[in-house]
């Protein structure tokens, strides 16, 4: 069997570890929560199943290491330095790392492998290559937990606090227990300046690793490790390239690292690590503050009970074993980033290179704009709308500190100009839309006009909208820009969004300016092929257009694209001769659900195509969302190493299913209330903000029941609307259905589709 969960049983492994009195699950959960971590399978999404498409898509890229709810440390194995660091087929690990990115397509991070040996090395490790092979019979993950048994007859354990790791490796007989740091061990590779580790004394060793060009680009970090032993060494040397130095304490450069010794009768050596962004001296605080002692069942415990608080966000009763399982793991994914960036002393490091101090909030890291926005920030606004403030008050941060702009894919103290679009606009006013307040809301909107409206504005070393003198000028990015036609879709986008969160912060000038702005994606929309479309400076459209064309797209074609116009499509199905013949497109798009780019079909795999099956709502045809949501839900997200349809980006995936299973969908950034379809559970319970709950029943679903809304009642009174404010549930509500198994009208009569928002 694929999956294996940490339950009960592993506390006598636990128990085998640790000498310090262990308590039972039951004493980690509060009052009143119940024990969801068997329902999460951190595997789910670690395979190559789905097609790559030509964009590195081909799999969920996440892996499956011990992790905290929104932690600093990631401690995961590697099989490979691509993105994720792990790969479900692979069955060599080269290393331990400390920090990873969950679900990107590209490499990233990976600082700080460790790797324990039955024997000092020979020669140097430097570029990884003492693996170790390894079944998955003899591993095991769980949220906050990893542990495998390496064919070298290794034992491996793992967990995390929320700066900090603390792991144990156990030796078999007639080893002569090794463990090796590898400082110069990152994905993408490292700078000989600022990279390199110190052995102090008999049991510590503190370090650097100086990386970064994130997904190619400029973006660079220093990440600084303390790391602590419960034995001494015996013998120790480093590594700097290809050199090998026997009892020296120190080496630098990009591929320098540490080995160290321990007595052959030892069979068990614990390490504890604290990492930060700032200082060596702040990742020894970490690790004081949060991992004094060497209780690793203890701690644990502590990061199955962080995890388990986080689940009972949300819980949902019946349906079938995988659906709990695929539903609650898709919610663990939801819960990496953004992470923690700054230090436990409130330290951290800003966009200008200078160290600066979160009084009252904890500053973030890791913002997947472009991906997060379409749904990931929604759902997070819902169920911890305290802790999204501190991200909101960490992207005006980085306005301030990196050139007034907001970061377009934020990574470490800096930019790494990533995908396209000025994306952070619409996070930042759909979590307000949703009641998200303690951030600086006005620094914020200056920040966002700023970014939109001068082209000199700089978020670190990029611009925040790259084509905007042009945008300003034509209403469009012209064609001499990659992906133009992508880019001014999001520009749209992003202009919306500002004008609801100006509008909402009392500022009508600007919303006037920038709802009008939102309407110019009629400009790329080419009537003569009823496609939006790539469009040159002088006005011409492309001769012999195609709509499978990816010219002037990023990550799709023009088929997919022109549905990416969320907050107007009252318009674009004007445009398309009316709702009847937008159903009937809707209808033959989705006659694939994932069928990558350079296709007339939906690549749900991908993040641009998120709201597309909740755009029938909008057409009055409320049973085709209800049909193609659930499709989507029960064919592309599944329980094995293949179970999720793309990469997860942060989270941006598993939180449309989180979405679609509850049925409902954040579907125009900027402003508060759903899109809905219809519910995968009997019952659900969504714990809000405020203390808030919202209770969704739906006696008949389930595994393969009914999923056709017959009716539906709000708060005991019946409900017609396929479109539904966040103002009827932020202080609590019910949502009542009765399914059926053909479609039906509910919802489909003009007066009550969903609102145009750009009237």
């Amino acid at each position: 069997m694929f999956r294996a969960r940490t339950s009960l049983p592993f506390l006598s492994l636990l128990l085998a570890l640790c000498p310090a009195p262990l308590a039972t699950r039951a004493d980690a959960i509060a009052p009143g929560a119940h024990d969801l971590l068997p329902y999460v399978d951190p595997f789910i999404g670690t395979g190559s199943g789905q097609p790559g498409a030509g964009i590195g898509n081909e799999g969920g890229h996440v892996f499956p290491g011990a992790a905290y709810p929104h932690g600093m440390v990631q401690w995961s194995p590697d099989t490979t330095s691509g993105a994720g660091g792990y790969r479900y087929a692979q069955h060599s690990i080269h290393g331990f790392s400390l920090t990873h990115f969950s679900g990107r397509g590209c490499a990233a991070y990976q600082d700080i492998p460790l790797m324990p040996l039955l024997a000092p090395p020979d020669h140097s490790p430097a570029g990884g290559n003492y693996g170790a092979t390894f079944s998955h019979a003899g591993e095991v993950a769980s949220p906050g937990f990893y542990h495998v048994r390496l064919d070298s007859g290794i034992g491996v354990d793992l967990t995390v606090t929320p700066r900090t790791g603390i792991g144990v490796f156990s030796y078999p007989r007639g080893a002569s227990p090794t463990v090796l740091i590898d400082a110069g061990g990152s994905a993408t590779g490292d700078d000989d300046a600022g990279t390199g580790v110190q052995i102090l004394g008999s049991d510590e060793v503190a370090g650097m690793a100086t990386s970064g060009h994130f997904c190619g680009s400029r973006n660079t970090y220093t990440v600084y490790f303390d790391a602590r032993f419960s034995r001494p060494f015996t013998a120790t040397g480093t590594w700097s390239g290809s050199k090998v130095r026997q009892g020296t304490a120190a080496a630098r450069g990009r591929r320098s690292g540490a080995y160290l010794r321990f007595d052959a009768a030892v069979s068990r050596i614990a390490v504890k690590v604290g990492i930060s962004f700032v200082s060596v001296a702040n990742a020894r605080d970490n690790l004081a503050r949060e991992n004094p002692g060497w209780d690793f069942a203890g701690r644990q415990l502590a990061a199955a009970d962080a995890w388990n608080g986080a689940f009972n966000a949300i819980r949902v009763a019946g349906g079938s074993p995988n659906q709990r399982t695929v539903f609650y793991t898709a919610l663990y994914h939801t819960l990496f980033h953004p992470n923690i960036f700054g230090d436990a002393n409130g330290q951290y490091l800003g966009f200008d290179r200078r160290v600066h101090h979160a009084v009252g909030y904890t500053h973030y890291e890791n913002f997947p704009g472009w991906d997060m926005y379409r749904s990931l920030i929604g759902l997070r606004a819902l169920l911890e709308p305290e802790r999204v403030g501190d991200m909101l008050q960490s992207l005006v941060d980085d306005a301030a500190q990196g050139g007034g702009g907001l970061p377009r894919w934020q990574v470490g103290a800096d930019n790494s100009g990533g995908m396209v679009g000025d994306s952070q606009d619409a996070v930042i006013a759909t979590a307000y839309a949703l009641g998200v307040r303690n951030f600086d809301s006005a620094a914020a909107l200056i920040a966002m006009d700023r970014g939109a409206s001068d082209p000199f504005a700089r978020s670190g070393t990029y611009v925040p909208r790259e084509g905007l003198a042009d945008y300003l000028r034509l209403g469009y990015v012209p064609s001499t820009l990659p992906g133009s036609a992508s880019i001014s879709l999001e520009y749209a986008t992003d202009d919306f969004a500002i004008a609801q969160f100006a509008l909402a912060l009392g500022d009508r000038a600007r919303y006037r300016r920038y709802a009008g702005r939102a309407r110019l994606w009629q400009r790329l929309w080419n009537p003569a092929t009823g496609y939006i479309e790539p469009r040159a400076a002088d006005g011409t459209f492309p001769p012999g257009f195609s709509p499978t064309s990816v010219d002037g797209f990023v990550e799709g074609d023009g088929a997919q694209y022109t549905w990416m116009v969320p907050f107007d499509l009252p318009a674009l199905f004007a445009a398309m001769g009316g709702t009847s013949a937008a159903i009937a497109r809707l209808d033959t798009h989705f006659t694939a659900l994932n069928a990558g780019v350079v296709s007339h079909y939906a690549f749900m795999g991908n993040e641009p195509e998120l709201s597309v099956p909740w755009a029938y709502d909008f057409a009055g045809a409320p049973s085709r969302t209800q049909s193609v949501t659930r499709r989507i839900a029960n064919e592309l997200f599944t329980t094995g190493p293949d179970g999720l349809p793309g990469n997860d980006d942060g989270g941006a995936l598993s939180s449309w299913y989180v979405f679609a299973a509850l049925g409902l969908y954040p579907a125009v950034p900027g402003v508060a209330g759903f899109a809905l379809g219809s519910p995968l559970f009997p019952e659900a319970i969504v714990r809000l903000g405020g203390g808030h709950t919202l209770r969704i029943e739906a006696v008949t679903a389930g595994a393969a029941a009914p999923y056709y809304v017959q009716d539906m009642q709000l708060n005991g009174q019946p409900y017609a609307s396929p479109w539904l404010p966040y103002a009827a549930v932020s202080g609590g509500a019910t949502l009542s259905y009765r399914l059926t198994s053909a479609p039906t009208a509910w919802g489909s009569g003009p007066h009550v589709a969903p609102l145009n928002f750009l009237q």
